[in-house]
């Protein structure tokens, strides 16, 4: 098929004593996108349509470094620490693997922020991967956005985190009960209500919150690694597991252990799910790049702020995972499936009030903090895929009435989220529900779902880097700040997810209620998706007598990003 017509329109004055467009109101200053140095064909009319502005964020709006550090550990530090060793050593059947595989998933995530903060830092305007992918692959046109915008806006929500809120808080207030789904589908929902109004109508507020709640993680870890070396001193209530006497762990008369709970337990296929869940664990370290016009001195403070974070998480996660097994046999970890801490806490303090009501309070923030960290740094993505009108009702999308926050994105977000929730299918017929089932299935899923998706984005921009790096013509070498990745980690980190995005493909004998094949298969057809959006929006309505209509507008800051307006060829001058 023949190409769309793309109208190219030249790029306003980056005289930095121009106004560019600029417009103050109420102290503030927005950017129209049409400067003294802007020439456009567009009627008065035509520009009436843009209900939205570009918001210059004022300095004391802005993340610091600090803010930035709890922005990335309130987003990879949720429920899963807490959840995910049980299934771990499931899979291994190894104490000494298990900690092996949490220190490569650290060192994995440290090669994929490599690439992002070179990506970062010569890009430093909000939307991620979106702007990203823009850069380096041009041709086809819009197809790369299309696919990275189908693959954000369905999955990149809160319905897990949400879940996992509300189910630990079902916990909390009665141990021993068993509460009707739809009432963990109502706190679940209050849940993401509360923190997208939160975000849409007091920002700063929202900021506190994350940071605030990013500190209690942190707490949280720091508690659950001081117990554990309690557990080693040999304060328990059971007898000591012995889990260190070996690599494998575990005494020598242990028989049977965690092969009778699990037949894949140590196999090809065991492994390699038990690296993904470890990888799942450690997602969201790319929350920062998705708000950095936001950012004070972006390129500076992300090159500080990002591994910080990072290495603050990977230390306390490996040292967790010792705690756990300073304290729990392989076959008690286990069985004890989500509420490992739970079970961790019990083995060393025993069954106290503190265990059974307080820590799932706990775990239950850990997740909503979480839940604000995605609603903070998501929608931001959103709104820009809205502005630059790749989405439906764009306009509506990324207004940020009434206080300069992305607030129809915040909505977008919100309105997903909360269809999933309500559609989520947690135990029996859907009438009543354990907690404990309803994190290990809905909150794997819909995070595995998500993870597996960007896992696909992740791989062409990683492979993207490599060849601006070796291609002269792309002239990246001039783009780019000092900061580099080494392309050595880059080709490490490709075969890495080559590895991740093949192995859920295996077969395994594990008793799940979704079959193995499921993720990976969805994950893979939103490539497929995103690729017939680009069909109809880019390729069908230009047959139909459309003309998508290419702008480059440059934002109050300096950068420029692209606008795309379909209209009738008829329209056109």
């Amino acid at each position: 098929m023949q190409e769309p017509e793309i109208f190219e329109q030249p790029v306003a004055n980056k005289d930095p004593e121009a106004t560019n467009g600029a417009v103050v109101d109420d102290g503030h200053t927005y950017h129209t996108g049409y400067g003294s140095g802007y020439q456009t064909n567009h009627t008065a009319e035509d520009s009436s349509l843009d209900d939205y502005h570009d918001f210059v964020y004022p300095e004391d709006r802005k993340l610091g470094t600090w803010s930035t550090a709890f922005l990335i550990i309130n987003r990879v530090v949720g429920a899963g620490i807490f959840s995910t060793p049980a299934e771990i050593i499931r899979l291994t059947d190894s104490v000494g693997a298990t900690l092996l595989f949490w220190v490569l998933g650290g060192i994995m995530t440290f090669c994929g922020l490599f690439v992002y903060l070179e990506y970062g830092t010569a890009l430093p305007r909000s939307g991620g991967e979106k702007v990203y992918l823009e850069r380096v692959y041009q041709r086809p046109r819009y197809l790369a956005t299309c696919i990275f915008a189908v693959q954000f806006v369905l999955f990149a929500i809160s319905t897990a985190g949400s879940i996992s809120f509300s189910s630990y808080m079902m916990i909390a207030s009665n141990p021993d009960a068993t509460p009707n789904a739809w009432t963990t589908r109502g706190v679940a929902i209050a849940a993401i209500s509360v923190v997208c109004l939160i975000h849409a109508f007091t920002p700063r507020l929202g900021i506190w919150l994350s940071n605030g709640l990013g500190a209690f993680k942190l707490v949280l870890l720091s508690l659950v690694v001081c117990t554990g070396f309690a557990a080693l001193a040999g304060r328990l209530t059971v007898d000591p597991p012995g889990n260190f006497s070996s690599f494998s762990g575990g005494h020598p008369s242990e028989e049977g252990d965690v092969n009778d709970v699990l037949d894949t337990a140590g196999a090809a296929a065991g492994y390699a799910l038990a690296l993904l869940q470890v990888l799942y664990a450690y997602s969201g370290w790319e929350n920062a790049n998705y708000v950095l016009t936001e950012v004070r001195d972006a390129p500076r403070t992300l090159k500080r702020a990002a591994p910080i974070a990072i290495a603050v998480v990977t230390v306390l996660y490996v040292l967790a995972n010792i705690a756990y097994f300073a304290a729990m046999s392989k076959k008690d970890m286990a069985e004890s499936g989500v509420v490992v801490a739970a079970s961790f806490f019990q083995h060393v303090m025993g069954s106290g009030l503190f265990v059974r009501r307080a820590l799932p309070v706990f775990i239950g923030l850990s997740a909503l903090g979480n839940v604000f960290a995605q609603s903070f740094a998501m929608p931001r993505v959103k709104q820009e895929l809205a502005k630059e009108g790749i989405l439906p009702f764009s306009r509506f999308w990324a207004s940020d009435w009434p206080f300069n926050a992305p607030t129809g994105a915040i909505f977008l977000h919100w309105l997903i989220t909360t269809a999933l929730i309500l559609g989520s299918q947690v135990g029996p017929g859907g009438t009543s529900v354990s907690p404990v089932a309803q994190i290990s299935v809905v909150y794997t899923f819909v995070t595995n779902v998500f993870i597996y998706t960007g896992n696909w984005i992740k791989l062409f921009l990683a492979c993207g880097l490599i060849y601006l790096n070796f291609t002269p013509s792309e002239r990246w070498a001039e783009q780019r700040t000092t900061f580099r990745s080494s392309p050595l980690l880059t080709i490490f980190w490709i075969l890495s997810l080559l590895f991740v995005l093949g192995a859920p493909f295996i077969p395994n004998n594990r008793d799940a209620a979704i079959p193995h094949y499921v993720v990976p298969a969805l994950g893979t057809s939103m490539l497929g998706i995103g690729t017939l959006y680009w069909v109809v929006w880019a390729k069908l309505l230009p047959l139909m007598g459309f003309h998508i209509q290419h702008e480059i507008v440059q934002m109050p800051d300096g950068s420029e990003r692209v606008k795309y307006k379909v209209s009738p060829t008829w329209c056109q001058p």
